[in-house]
């Protein structure tokens, strides 16, 4: 996506969604004023993974919407590592 969009537009086209907005325009707040939305998903596994193939420019990474119910794992100093993990992604919650 090349178009710059507004909030209200980037809330419009992405209710429910995870989006990576590029060089993102915020008020001293930090509320997104506009940006280019360069990634969306519902997953926001799928964002950060999107995130980490980009080169290190200035991006940041919002849900639009009411916020989701989260469920995390923590995991300190267990096999593989330290880490925050989202668990609906996880394998054991996509047979449910």
């Amino acid at each position: 996506m090349d178009k710059v969009m507004s909030w209200e537009e980037i809330e419009e086209a992405f209710d429910g969604e995870w989006v990576l907005i590029e060089d993102p325009e915020c008020t001293p707040s930090h509320q997104v004023i506009r940006g280019r939305v360069v990634f969306h998903s519902k997953k926001r596994s799928e964002v950060s993974l999107k995130m980490r193939e980009l080169p290190r420019l200035h991006h940041a990474v919002f849900y639009v919407g009411e916020p989701p119910h989260l469920d995390f794992l923590i995991n300190i100093g267990l096999p593989g590592g330290y880490g925050i993990y989202d668990w609906r992604d996880s394998e054991a919650t996509q047979s449910k």
